[in-house]
């Protein structure tokens, strides 16, 4: 995999220009600033705004009309945990009748097959349609005429739905977590580093994970200690328990650090900037714990730093099963590796690695340095 050949010029072609490019972006602070807070203020009015509610629903419902009496769409992304632009696409996932959970989600095969299904029944409001299998997930990509909307559509499982669930409430826990998310994404947006390879729900989670670092947001399993009253819900295999009811948790996880938006902003670039990188590639980036565990033991360590967890035994026993999957998804000592903070046996940044790395740690490391 690997980043859009225009990311691999800045770098290679504009060496002198790129640092240029970020000192303006990032060096007058109180203008960045006040870019951000108006982009912010024009997300917030688009994501409030009842005529896109309206449309989105419209969506929703065109696509539940191709196949009559046949499940439920549900949007997740940028959407749903409320960074979205107008501009921005919309994530949907269809479930055609009881497979929300995951019953289809190892099925490839049958998955192209209710993407053909969509295809042949989309009437002419849908246009442009394109399957993609390139992407770990296959998806159909289209135009919605009717609302004017571009849309990616997957028929896998629910659990893309839950883990934006898990999204919007780390964004909701304090207003400088979601300032920064929506800073960085800008940024990378700026220097175009997002594509399919490299999403916004990534970058979202490298993110987060500096946030643990410094005490802004709990780490995954301080969630789970609030859920001991819980019952299981498990999304392919995994629980997923703690992506409900948490309105309940919001009062209780609020930060007491004084760290400035932009100082916070800078310790992400600094994290993940070319003197730190060297060491986070023999680490895996746990979100669970939020703390960095060695990838030559990452699959014992976890388990016997979890064991301990009474109500986390359904994703351990689950995690236990997926060795030789987890070596595989870890065991890269030339890339920065994410744990997911649901399914645990996936990095959630594989693109990360070679050429892509080398140029977001240098972007990383020429934009902590501007500031």
């Amino acid at each position: 995999m690997s980043l859009p050949g225009t990311v691999v010029n800045i770098l290679v072609t504009c060496k002198d220009q790129g640092p240029r490019w970020i000192r303006e972006l990032l060096s007058e602070k109180t203008k960045f600033c006040h870019q951000i807070e108006c982009l912010i203020t024009s997300i917030d009015r688009i994501n409030n705004d009842p005529v896109v509610k309206e449309r989105l629903e419209k969506l929703k419902h065109s696509i539940e009309s191709c196949v009559e009496n046949c499940g439920r769409v549900y949007i997740y992304g940028s959407r749903m945990y409320g960074i979205a632009k107008d501009d921005s696409d919309v994530d949907l996932y269809f479930d055609t009748g009881d497979c929300f959970s995951g019953k289809i989600a190892d099925d490839y095969t049958r998955q192209l097959q209710l993407i053909d299904l969509f295809v042949k029944a989309a009437n002419k409001e849908f246009i442009g349609l394109e399957i993609i299998t390139e992407t770990r997930i296959p998806i159909v990509r289209f135009t919605h005429d009717s609302t004017n909307f571009n849309c990616d559509l997957q028929f896998r499982s629910g659990l893309a739905v839950l883990n934006s669930e898990l999204i919007k409430l780390y964004l909701s826990m304090d207003e400088r977590v979601r300032w920064v998310v929506i800073a960085v994404k800008h940024w990378a947006v700026s220097f175009q580093l997002l594509c399919d390879d490299f999403s916004t729900y990534s970058l979202i989670w490298l993110v987060l994970y500096v946030m643990m670092q410094y005490k802004i947001v709990p780490p995954i399993i301080d969630l789970w200690r609030m859920h001991q009253k819980h019952a299981p819900i498990y999304t392919e295999g995994w629980d997923t328990r703690i992506c409900f009811n948490y309105d309940q948790l919001k009062p209780k996880k609020s930060s007491k650090s004084s760290i400035s938006k932009l100082e916070l902003l800078r310790y992400v670039f600094e994290f993940y900037s070319e003197s730190n990188s060297i060491i986070l590639q023999k680490y895996v980036l746990c979100t669970v714990l939020g703390e960095i565990l060695p990838k030559k033991t990452f699959y014992s360590t976890f388990i016997t730093k979890v064991n301990a967890i009474d109500n986390y035994q359904c994703q351990t026993e689950k995690f236990e099963k997926c060795e030789t999957l987890i070596n595989t998804n870890f065991g890269s000592f030339n890339r920065i590796e994410l744990q997911n903070p649901l399914k645990l046996c996936n990095n959630v940044i594989p693109w990360l690695s070679d050429t892509n790395m080398n140029v977001f740690i240098d972007l990383c490391t020429k934009s902590a340095n501007s500031m």
